[in-house]
């Protein structure tokens, strides 16, 4: 498939908004940004890209995305967290558990983002092979996923992340609904309508301070400002991302960024450590901070490229 620049941009930024996180979350031991600043968002724009690339003018081939899934999603899964698992404990000296570890893998929890992306992409081309792709049925079908995860309660045996998926889903929905029809949405590549979904965005954001919207685990108290959330952050990105420039460094961290997912709890776990030893700890230091996320990238930049030069086939390309 061609690459599509604005979209591997989107995911790059996406994906360095989650490195921010995690740094915050290392090193400075909580996240001063508050989670729902930015965080969710970054973790819905990924959902929302994967539901652009859905959508095809010829008819939908089940089959071919099934096999796309297990190719660049479910067998970098495994290969990934097989490998990182006991690094992983070693690096926190946590106790080496074999049977934790496998049960972790197998039930999807070695990386809830990803497992629920698989189940929510499978999901979702099941509902659009069985609607024949017709707007309507599928609307209904993705409010019934979104109304149903609202509604029970979240339970100890989300395996595979299950009711995380049942959410994905609606965001996949979200992307292709805007590809299937974004020659209608190209009216709003405006500066004014950018500045109206700003203005909404930060009164949410506002509002948003005293409701729990997490995106793992989600306990949403309120499912029209989580929605009206989401949705007009997907508006505000649609009417700016191409009219900003585009930087070669992101782009190409948005092309590979799911070895970066699976690298951004890890390389700021040990950059925090070492910037600890190094007796350069936080202590409300900004520039520390700056190090020490500038840190975070490089090497998350550095594994990543080494990985994609000499072994490829652990990311499902070569298969």
């Amino acid at each position: 498939m061609e690459r599509i620049g604005w979209i591997d941009f989107l995911r790059g930024i996406a994906m360095i908004l989650i490195l921010v996180f995690h740094t915050e979350v290392y090193y400075k031991g909580y996240d001063i940004t508050p989670y729902y600043i930015y965080t969710t968002n970054a973790i819905v724009l990924f959902y929302f890209i994967s539901g652009y690339l859905f959508y095809q003018s010829n008819t939908f081939q089940w089959k071919k995305r099934i096999v796309s899934i297990i190719r660049s999603l479910l067998i970098p899964y495994f290969i990934f967290t097989i490998l990182i698992a006991v690094p992983k404990l070693l690096v926190r000296q946590m106790e080496i558990n074999w049977l934790e570890i496998v049960n972790q893998i197998l039930t999807g929890r070695a990386s809830w983002f990803i497992a629920a992306l698989i189940v929510g992409e499978l999901l979702f081309s099941t509902l659009l092979s069985k609607t024949r792709g017709k707007i309507i049925w599928l609307s209904i079908s993705v409010a019934s996923c979104f109304i149903v995860y609202y509604t029970i309660p979240f339970g100890k045996n989300n395996y595979w992340q299950w009711q995380d998926a049942l959410l994905t889903v609606t965001f996949l929905f979200f992307g292709y609904f805007f590809h299937r029809y974004k020659e209608c949405f190209h009216t709003i590549n405006k500066p004014l309508y950018s500045l109206l979904f700003l203005l909404i965005l930060i009164i949410i954001k506002l509002y948003e301070y005293h409701i729990d919207l997490p995106m793992r685990n989600i306990a949403i108290e309120n499912a029209p400002l989580f929605l009206a959330d989401v949705i007009i952050w997907f508006l505000l990105i649609i009417s700016v991302i191409k009219y900003v420039p585009h930087i070669r460094i992101i782009e190409w961290t948005g092309q590979h960024c799911i070895v970066y997912y699976f690298l951004a709890g890890g390389c700021p776990l040990i950059i925090s450590m070492l910037m600890n030893k190094a007796g350069l700890s936080y202590d409300g230091h900004l520039w520390r901070y700056l190090i020490a996320l500038f840190m975070v990238y490089a090497l998350s930049t550095s594994i990543t490229w080494l990985i994609f030069k000499y072994i490829p086939f652990i990311t499902g390309k070569s298969f």
